[in-house]
């Protein structure tokens, strides 16, 4: 039996980091089309638990969760890219 399993944690947990990154994500398109004032604030604050979530996870020996949150912000970091490429190209840019 493995010994480790227990201390790094399951699956569950990496798509937990996962999950809550790309629930940051889809809030954020959601602010984007609902209430496009506040989106930069938004922005800010995103970025700011973006950043968090993965080291106080691994603060927390939670490693798997710090994992997913890792994976979770490049997918953030592509995504919002992406739309921001589109939206510049739309404008001419």
């Amino acid at each position: 039996m493995d010994q480790n399993k227990g201390k790094d944690g399951s699956l569950k947990d990496l798509w937990l980091g996962i999950g809550i990154s790309l629930g940051i994500y889809l809030l954020g398109i959601l602010i984007l089309f609902m209430f496009a004032s506040i989106f930069f604030a938004y922005l800010c604050i995103a970025i700011i638990g973006l950043i968090l979530i993965p080291i106080i996870s691994f603060a927390k020996k939670r490693n798997r969760l710090g994992q997913g949150a890792l994976i979770g912000l490049g997918l953030n970091i592509l995504l919002f890219t992406a739309c921001f490429g589109i939206l510049i190209t739309n404008l001419g840019g």
